[in-house]
């Protein structure tokens, strides 16, 4: 693999990381909700929906879904 490929698998984490880190703050909004379906899909789109992009992104919505039920369990 070229130093050019790892670069772009290494953005992908990167932006991955710092999509999820920028959202780690759940809220229970409609706002929340939509900038972060927004955002997911820029990134995707980004590098063409490509498949570990694709993974990198849901894997990090399922992870913030999960924060947001449990938070939604503990306040009841």
């Amino acid at each position: 693999m070229s130093n050019e490929e790892l670069k772009r698998y290494y953005d992908m984490f990167t932006d991955s990381w710092r999509f999820f880190k920028k959202y780690s703050d759940v809220k229970d909004t409609d706002e929340y909700w939509e900038s972060v379906v927004n955002e997911s899909g820029a990134i995707s789109k980004k590098y063409g929906e490509c498949k570990i992009i694709i993974n990198l992104v849901l894997a990090a919505l399922t992870e913030l879904e999960r924060i947001s039920k449990e938070m939604k369990q503990n306040a009841t």
